[in-house]
């Protein structure tokens, strides 16, 4: 199964991305710097060997999304 996700990264900022909820292994959540003085909660989608996603939604979305499964 897929969820879909909004990327929180600068370059790709509001793009769709289509995780396999398979390979998740960790959620987590933090408020980032991503300008000087201009702070953004980002939560983070480890899926090894892949590495780590930046998406915007929440924690409590995203694992919401992943107990519909």
């Amino acid at each position: 199964m897929y969820i879909t996700l909004t990327n929180a990264v600068d370059m790709l900022k509001g793009n769709k991305i289509a995780i396999n909820t398979d390979i998740i292994a960790t959620v987590y959540s933090n408020t980032v710097e991503k300008e000087s003085g201009v702070y953004e909660n980002v939560t983070y989608v480890f899926c090894p060997p892949h590495g780590t996603w930046e998406v915007s939604e929440s924690l409590e979305t995203v694992v919401t999304l992943l107990n519909q499964k």
